[in-house]
């Protein structure tokens, strides 16, 4: 990440989340008052817009969003940033992070002639007892993003599968794996204290065996 980008979220905002809301550009101009008017429904009965303006007049302190004619953007903490992703998942696009705690993502890497099941690149590991780390609403986040995402997500464990989708209430170890880095982030935003930590696999060409290292 460009360190002047957005002067690495204005200096304050860890988060970054990136939505295609077509609609909306029906919030301008942002004033309290054109906001008031889409909530008490004055300018349509469109729940998304009318929802969306009453985030930003209760945040609006909060954050700094941006409203362009193909993405929006909002810079947020942590907290809002799982908020709007779980609100807005249908329209959810991206993420971006300068929290430091990310810079940790992939530090343990392993060389391989071919990539678990062809084409999954990392491999989450669970803690210990993660069913006592977070919370069933962060377990049905993590199972939603995971089940939206099949292309790119891989749970091959029975009990944590089981776990994920509600079936068994505890899980004492497992992993799952993903095929694409920007899967972490949201990954990491939604249960963060149950994950324990993620091996990155690096596929060798030619068949080299050669052991490959940070």
């Amino acid at each position: 990440m460009k360190k002047h980008h957005n002067k690495l979220y204005f200096g304050k905002y860890t988060f970054k989340t990136i939505f295609k809301m077509p609609w909306a550009h029906t919030l301008y101009p942002t004033s309290d008052q054109h906001l008031i008017n889409h909530v008490n429904g004055t300018l349509g009965t469109h729940k998304k817009p009318s929802n969306l303006a009453a985030f930003i007049m209760k945040n609006r302190s909060k954050m700094k969003f941006r409203i362009q004619q193909k993405i929006t953007a909002f810079y947020t903490n942590e907290d809002l940033g799982k908020y709007l992703i779980t609100e807005y998942w249908d329209e959810w696009y991206g993420v971006e992070t300068v929290n430091p705690k990310f810079k940790k993502l992939g530090r343990n890497s392993v060389g391989c002639k071919r990539l678990p099941h062809g084409k999954f690149k990392y491999q989450v590991h669970l803690k210990k007892d993660i069913h006592q780390l977070i919370s069933n609403s962060d377990r049905e986040s993590l199972w939603r993003l995971i089940e939206n995402n099949e292309e790119h997500c891989l749970v091959t464990n029975k009990y944590v599968l089981d776990y994920l989708i509600g079936k068994y209430p505890y899980c004492y170890h497992g992993y799952f794996y993903i095929s694409e880095q920007k899967m972490l982030t949201p990954i990491y935003m939604i249960a963060q204290k149950g994950i324990d930590k993620v091996i990155k696999f690096i596929q060798v060409k030619n068949g080299n065996h050669k052991k490959i290292t940070r």
